[in-house]
């Protein structure tokens, strides 16, 4: 005889049709894009100041192509190591785009260190173009750049391309989120800034709003993606509060920013102007959108990690995952910091270049502005990283976790 089971058997769960997944993925983009919109129409309302002339109706930079050089004294300069072409040319070019397009015109420059290259028959080139403001009649013809518009946009779709082919429906993604970033802070944050906004607050916002639309159109939402969130934000804002800190020990104001070519004596004269620009707090502005990206990374990187371990072992308690998130953690700290570090210092490596040059003494080096500007940078947008480790950490065992 068969054996009786004991107990009396279970009925399955009857399946229960609730909230599709997407739908809180789609509410959120939905509530974040209309903001995100707002703040984009209200920036380009009414009329900002633009400092260069080339916003002017009557003076343009338009296409042109080279036909002839009549005349070129160009040649290397016998003093440069680099044996830079020195010298002026005259060429014969045929204006492309805009309102004269079609029409040939002769145009002399000078070509040297800082302004080139050399010019040959068919070359594309920009050139700066003024009209008359009373006739509107074609007043004045300058050499502006090499016309580069072609290169920069193929580069741009290699980046596009390569990033669709190995990341795929995630690379798409990326991208999507990455055009949030890129118009938040060109084409909000500047404006908005020229405005008045106060820059620290206004930065803060929009790394928050770019913070959570990215991860939500990457991974929609769940708890990994939360607590991603609230570490990016926690790590970011510890950043500002760190740089902020530093700037009062070391006495330091956006003012200090290291000058080369003189923006900020362009926004002091802003001020002049009565426009109501806001230096302080550019620093720290700058902090924080400089270690956003990083502090995503690591955000991202390590909430995934702790919900891989929950799924492959649902026993874990919130202590254990502590552990192993702190012990992944440490691991990317070393490698993000000092990527952190070589991204600024590459950055500026012309100027660290000739810092060294003039063969300062440390004393001199230590008290310098451009020194502290450049720690404070560094080692603020380094602590958002390493802070987000624990948070991430810590925030990941609160979510996936059981009580020890």
């Amino acid at each position: 005889m068969k054996a009786k089971k004991s107990g009396a058997q279970i009925p399955p769960a009857p399946v229960r049709k609730g909230v599709p997944g997407w739908l809180p993925s789609l509410l959120i983009l939905i509530c974040t894009g209309v903001l995100f919109l707002i703040l984009f129409f209200n920036a380009r309302e009414g009329k900002i100041y633009n400092p260069s002339r080339l916003q002017s109706e009557y003076v343009t930079v338009e296409k042109a192509e080279v036909l002839n050089v009549s005349f070129d004294s160009v040649e290397p300069d016998p003093y440069s190591p680099d044996a830079v072409e020195k010298g002026n040319q005259r060429a014969l070019i045929r204006l492309t785009s805009g309102e004269f397009a079609g029409q040939t015109r002769e145009l002399y420059y000078m070509i040297g260190y800082f302004v080139g290259p050399k010019l040959a028959a068919g070359d594309h080139i920009t050139v700066l173009q003024l009209r008359d403001e009373e006739t509107g009649e074609l007043q004045e013809l300058s050499y502006f750049q090499y016309n580069r518009i072609g290169a920069v946009l193929l580069v741009l779709g290699l980046f596009v391309l390569a990033v669709l082919l190995v990341g795929g429906k995630t690379g798409l993604k990326s991208l999507l989120g990455l055009a949030v970033t890129v118009v938040a802070l060109v084409w909000i944050f500047c404006p908005m800034w020229m405005k008045g906004s106060a820059p620290l607050p206004l930065a803060m916002g929009l790394c928050a709003l770019v913070t959570v639309m990215s991860f939500v159109i990457l991974g929609g939402t769940s708890k990994k993606i939360l607590c991603a969130v609230l570490a990016t934000l926690a790590g970011v804002a510890l950043a500002a509060l760190f740089g902020a800190l530093v700037q009062s020990l070391c006495r330091i104001t956006s003012f200090n920013l290291y000058d080369v070519n003189g923006e900020i004596a362009d926004l002091v004269n802003l001020q002049s102007r009565n426009y109501p620009v806001r230096i302080h707090g550019l620093l720290t502005a700058g902090i924080l959108i400089a270690s956003l990206g990083a502090v995503m990374d690591v955000a991202m990187s390590l909430s995934s990690a702790v919900a891989e371990l929950k799924q492959v072992n649902p026993e874990l308690g919130r202590r254990e995952l502590w552990r192993s998130g702190m012990n992944i953690g440490r691991d990317m700290v070393g490698t993000m910091t000092n990527t952190l570090i070589l991204a600024l210092v590459g950055s500026s490596l012309v100027t660290v270049i000739r810092l060294w040059a003039q063969g300062p003494t440390w004393r001199m080096l230590l008290s310098s502005g451009y020194f502290a500007v450049e720690l404070i940078s560094a080692v603020a947008s380094s602590i958002g990283v390493i802070l987000a480790v624990p948070l991430a950490a810590g925030i990941g065992a609160l979510l996936f976790g059981k009580k020890s």
